[in-house]
């Protein structure tokens, strides 16, 4: 394998390592964070934690809380560097089928422009359907919003849980600019 090869993989996988160094490292911070909260809840009058145990209430602020994303992007990082030489392959055993079927000239040959082009866009698909796959799986797998787990834990049904959500400053200026109400 080449040199420069050998150099990307080895930086890619770190890259996915330390993405997987900051997951671990956030989720023990959040354990803490959500035994300090669970405490200073209880001790105010415990009306936001009633009826949840104090391991509940850490697993509901830690899937809450966590960054999901540098796991799921570390995920996508493995995915390519396992899949970049199976694809390399397929895509030249591909090429030379279609070749050959086609009965194309030397120009075709592995090489040349064309081919370079169907291997290099045939790469980053490939690199491109791991991410698409890591961000399905990562948004079929999103964590419930805190308030509406921590209603549920506490057995209130989560269609009678009103979650304020604050809009955000250029939604509320668009609203303005689109009524008219612009402040002068």
């Amino acid at each position: 394998m080449p040199t420069i090869f050998l150099a990307a993989l080895l930086v890619i996988l770190a890259a996915a390592v330390l993405l997987l160094v900051r997951w671990f490292l956030a989720r023990l911070s959040l354990t803490g964070d959500a035994r300090s909260e669970y405490a200073a809840r209880s001790e105010i009058g415990g009306a936001s934690v009633q009826g949840v145990t104090a391991h509940e209430f850490e697993r509901i602020y830690v899937s809450a809380h966590e960054p999901r994303w540098a796991l799921y992007a570390a995920a996508a990082l493995a995915g390519a560097v396992l899949i970049t030489w199976p694809a390399l392959n397929a895509l030249l055993v591909i090429w030379d089928a279609i070749r050959t079927a086609a009965g194309a000239s030397d120009v075709f040959a592995p090489g040349y422009y064309p081919w370079m082009f169907f291997m290099f866009f045939g790469i980053v698909g490939a690199w491109a359907a791991c991410g698409w796959l890591a961000a399905r799986i990562y948004h079929a797998r999103a964590p419930e919003e805190f308030h509406a787990a921590i209603a549920r834990a506490q057995g209130h049904p989560v269609d009678e849980v009103a979650v304020k959500r604050p809009r955000p400053k250029w939604a509320r200026r668009a609203e303005k600019l689109r009524t008219g109400k612009a402040d002068q």
